[in-house]
């Protein structure tokens, strides 16, 4: 697993900077992380994605006052 510590402390339905209604995603498909990476979304790069399914890696898309609770991609 690869532990990622961002300020969001997850992936949200929107950016939650600008739309406070955004929810957070607790759990997403490499496909569709990539999907909304392509769409813009600057949680994880495309690529990062990528080599994590090719290799089987869970992603889980966190911060410090949040772990364990965040967004798993797998």
């Amino acid at each position: 697993m690869c532990i990622l510590y961002k300020s969001v402390g997850g992936v949200y339905s929107a950016d939650p900077k600008i739309c406070p209604e955004a929810c957070l995603i607790k759990e997403i498909g490499y496909e569709e992380m990539m999907e909304m990476g392509s769409q813009g979304a600057k949680v994880v790069h495309p690529r990062a994605v990528t080599l994590a399914q090719r290799y089987g890696v869970e992603i889980l898309v966190t911060n410090e006052s949040n772990y364990p609770k965040g967004t798993l991609i797998h």
